[in-house]
């Protein structure tokens, strides 16, 4: 995992910024000025903010801090950690040849993200309150590029390779990874230096680094590449091939250089694409012929009849 600037709420401030003094209309409350302070003003200044991640395990490592009781700003670090530890478990069983237990490692972190980017109530958990706020009100999108984020959509396209595999062989589970990696994606790989918010990804926050361009559309290639590959077997290629195109054009604004792996596929996707048209066009013709036999035949017969 490729180190990055975490642009997510920092705990700190997830502290300061209850969800309460915030939900009473819909954008914006008024201060004790008398001035609005609305979702993107919270959004974007938050942003700004780095996260606790290395700070805390810094902090967890001390001796003195060892018996220290459970701290709930930490709660975003330990959920990160427990997601990453069971990602890399994923990537082991998946270089072993174990792909059903890599996906049942890598379902396992999903469902443990899930608790930051699934809407249900959040009780108690004061952590996830102010963050599922500013999430309802992008659309259900995370607009904030941290590590968390970028582990999930990783580990949604190793899922989809553990779906691809022969042992497993599910081409439509694969696809719903990959789309499911594209939507995550969609708010950071669209323009650069740019991040799409808002409940229909309407509103642009500017300044974001164009790191955040860049990790995000290398990811999104590798989305395209996966859902390419299951379109494949699914015989759908002409997705396939324009999927691969995706991939490439990603692959070039990353400024990556394409793999050969890429133009390999979509060699592939055109050649079986070409294999199915001429396999139609055989059949229309085959069924053509038939039906033009069928009424000469029965031109014969009535002729037959008359005489």
């Amino acid at each position: 995992l490729e180190s990055s600037e975490d642009r997510s709420v920092a705990p700190v401030y997830r502290a300061c910024c209850p969800i309460e003094s915030e939900a009473v209309e819909d954008n914006s409350v008024d201060d004790e000025g008398g001035h609005a302070i609305g979702i993107d003003k919270v959004d974007g200044g938050a942003s700004k903010l780095s996260h606790s991640i290395q700070a805390n395990e810094k902090s967890m490592k001390s001796p003195e801090n060892r018996c220290v009781a459970y701290d709930s700003s930490q709660a975003w670090d330990i959920l990160y950690q427990t997601v990453a530890l069971l990602k890399e478990a994923g990537n082991k069983a998946l270089k072993a040849s174990l792909p059903f237990l890599a996906a049942r490692r890598y379902d396992k972190a999903i469902n443990y993200c899930s608790l930051a980017y699934l809407s249900f109530p959040v009780g108690p958990v004061d952590f996830l309150a102010e963050h599922q706020y500013v999430i309802s009100k992008n659309g259900g999108y995370e607009c904030r590029w941290n590590e968390l984020i970028k582990t999930l959509v990783m580990i949604r396209l190793n899922l989809a390779m553990c779906f691809l595999k022969q042992e497993i062989n599910d081409a439509k589970g694969a696809m719903a990874q990959a789309n499911l990696s594209l939507k995550e994606l969609k708010p950071f790989a669209t323009e650069k230096g740019v991040v799409l918010t808002g409940k229909k990804l309407t509103k642009k926050r500017a300044d974001e680094p164009i790191k955040t361009y860049n990790e995000s559309k290398a990811l999104q290639a590798k989305a395209y590449f996966r859902l390419g590959s299951s379109q494949i077997l699914l015989k759908e290629y002409d997705d396939a091939v324009k999927s691969f195109d995706l991939c490439v054009g990603s692959t070039n604004e990353a400024g990556m250089t394409v793999d050969a792996a890429v133009m390999r596929k979509i060699n592939e996707a055109k050649r079986r694409r070409k294999e199915k048209k001429e396999i139609q066009r055989k059949k229309f013709k085959f069924m053509f012929s038939s039906n033009e036999k069928e009424v000469d035949s029965s031109k014969g017969t009535t002729e037959v009849g008359s005489g």
